[in-house]
């Protein structure tokens, strides 16, 4: 087997079936120790919700998190979002203008 990038949603589609997911956990596990296999969970949940579903559901501590609908990325188990893509995101947000469009509707 050659090495490989395991990138998935959360919701219904990692999670869902408890036997199943033991069974993929098992094996990306020796995947990862065999032939460095990197895992990527991507989800809009935000990082407390993450934390809840990790520890309910056993969840293999991957090497990159897409957390809050792609707004925060963390690398290698890191606590804080990479300062890269929250500058790259956050160029060109205008949080004033947002707020001002956003009053408009009830």
């Amino acid at each position: 087997m050659a090495k490989f990038l395991f990138v998935t949603d959360l919701d219904n589609t990692l999670v869902g079936d408890d036997q199943a997911l033991a069974q993929l956990n098992e094996s990306l596990q020796k995947n990862r120790q065999g032939y460095g296999t990197r895992i990527i969970y991507a989800t809009g949940r935000s990082p407390d919700l993450y934390q809840e579903l990790k520890e309910a559901k056993n969840l293999l501590d991957p090497d990159a998190l897409v957390l809050s609908v792609g707004t925060e990325i963390y690398i290698d188990g890191s606590p804080n979002p990479d300062s890269t893509w929250s500058e790259q995101i956050s160029s060109r947000w205008n949080r004033h203008k947002v707020v001002a469009t956003t009053t408009q509707f009830p």
